[in-house]
């Protein structure tokens, strides 16, 4: 008597958990690599720069590029910094993120090497963040 009851509790629960209504609120996933408006307003920095600093230091990670074996035998590894873009037009590197105010920015997208290199070509080794201002 007491294993039926039981297994009627289990299944009814089972049966209602079932016919639960979900939120009818889309779930969205952010970007890891997109610090968008509403990020950015929530921030206060002054640079995008310090804003990324902040919120995706990842970005600014130094990327080693391997050059050559000398006659030692030993890989040369220089720091290859990335390069910024300001909307579409090609700033230089990491250091021009200083010069751009967070009160102009409306999104800040990273790319990696190969995700840069296939939207502006090559000299990406290292990825790229796009400033898009407002």
């Amino acid at each position: 008597m007491m294993g039926s009851r039981l297994f009627t509790v289990i299944v009814t629960s089972a049966l209602l958990a079932g016919c639960a209504t979900t939120s009818s609120t889309p779930v969205t996933r952010s970007n890891p690599n997109v610090i968008t408006a509403e990020e950015i307003a929530r921030n206060p920095s002054t640079s995008a720069y310090e804003l990324i600093q902040r919120l995706r230091p990842s970005f600014l990670r130094t990327r080693g590029a391997v050059h050559g074996a000398p006659s030692g035998g030993v890989n040369n590894i220089e720091s290859v910094d990335l390069v910024v873009y300001l909307n579409e037009t090609r700033l230089g590197g990491s250091d021009q993120l200083r010069q751009i105010p967070t009160s102009d920015i409306q999104e800040i997208r990273y790319y990696s090497a190969a995700d840069a290199t296939t939207k502006w070509g090559t000299g990406h080794s290292a990825g790229a963040i796009q400033v898009l201002s407002r």
